[in-house]
C-alpha cells in the first residue's frame, strides 16, 4: 500500500455493530436483562439506525514532526496541542482518518424528535454506538498488526475542531463520504468522527 493514497472501506449498515451497553452509558443508564420497557425501544430503534446506516471511511497516512513541546506537523500543516504531542511521542508517521455512519441517522433524528422523544434519544446513542464501533474497526484495520497509539480526535485535548477543515480537505472525505462542515465546524452527518492514530517506531 502506499503511504500517500487515499485508502477507503464501506459496509452496509445491517453489516455494522452497535454496543448495547455503550449506548446505555450515552444515555446514562445501565443496560440490564432486556426485560425493560426502555429494553424493547432499544432493540427497535437500533433495528431503525442500522437499516438507515451507510457506514463509510477514509484514511490517509501522514508524516509527523514536532515543534517544541506543544505543536505537531503533519502533511497537511500543524496543529498546537501538548495533550497531542504526548499523545503521539514515538511516532514519526500518523494515520488521518474520517468515518460516518451515513445522512440516514440524521433524518431519523428530525423525524422522531417531532414524534417521539424517548425514541430520538435511543436513536442517537444507537448511532454513537454504531459509528464508535465502526472506527473501531476501521482502526484495526489500519493498524493492521503494527503498533499505534489510541486514536485522538480534534475536540479533545486542546486540538481546535477548525483542524476538521484540514483533515476533511486532506482526505477528501466531502466528496468521498459526504461529511461537510457547518460554520463551527461541526460535521454533518452528525455521527461522523475524525482521528489520528499514530504509529509507533519500534
Amino acid at each position: 500500500m502506499s503511504d500517500n493514497i487515499i485508502c477507503y472501506c464501506s459496509c452496509s449498515g445491517q453489516e455494522a455493530h452497535c454496543d448495547k451497553k455503550q449506548a446505555y452509558r450515552f444515555m446514562g443508564c445501565k443496560a440490564d436483562d432486556g426485560s425493560s420497557e426502555l429494553d424493547r425501544v432499544y432493540e427497535e430503534c437500533e433495528c431503525l439506525v442500522k437499516k438507515e446506516a451507510a457506514p463509510k471511511a477514509v484514511w490517509r497516512k501522514s508524516s509527523v514532526f514536532f515543534k517544541g513541546e506543544d505543536t505537531v506537523c503533519f502533511d497537511f500543516g500543524e496543529i498546537k496541542s501538548a495533550a497531542l504531542c504526548k499523545n503521539l511521542e514515538g511516532c514519526k508517521s500518523a494515520y488521518v482518518f474520517a468515518a460516518t455512519a451515513g445522512i440516514g441517522i440524521d433524518r431519523l433524528l428530525v423525524k422522531y424528535k417531532h414524534l417521539d422523544a424517548v425514541k430520538a434519544m435511543v436513536i442517537n446513542a444507537a448511532g454513537s454506538s454504531l459509528v464508535e464501533c465502526w472506527c473501531d474497526l476501521i482502526n484495526e484495520k489500519i493498524a493492521d498488526g503494527k503498533k499505534t497509539r489510541p486514536r485522538f480526535s480534534p475536540g479533545y485535548g486542546g486540538v481546535e475542531l477548525k483542524h476538521q477543515r484540514e483533515i476533511i480537505d486532506y482526505l477528501d472525505a466531502e466528496k468521498r463520504l459526504g461529511i461537510t462542515l457547518t460554520d463551527s465546524f461541526f460535521m454533518t452527518p452528525v455521527k461522523s468522527v475524525t482521528a489520528f492514530i499514530g504509529v509507533v517506531e519500534e
